[in-house]
């Protein structure tokens, strides 16, 4: 495998949401992206939480982009 092949984006996702919310944002984060473990912090409001993580997305160019017929 090269190291080309390898290659992949990294972007930070920082969302501040309900409480009542997270349970179904970390799932949907999580079966969306491959990245780092979800870090959960208090919103400045004192209500909201924010939640942090970086994912990671392979590049474009070295997907296989064939399909089946």
């Amino acid at each position: 495998m090269t190291s080309q092949s390898r290659r992949q984006f990294v972007f930070d996702i920082r969302i501040i949401c309900d409480p009542a919310d997270e349970p179904e944002i970390t799932r949907a984060l999580t079966a969306a992206f491959d990245g780092d473990p979800i870090e959960r912090r208090p919103a400045r409001d004192g209500y909201r939480v924010r939640l942090y993580t970086k994912a990671f997305h392979p590049d474009p160019s070295t997907l296989d982009t064939a399909t089946e017929a």
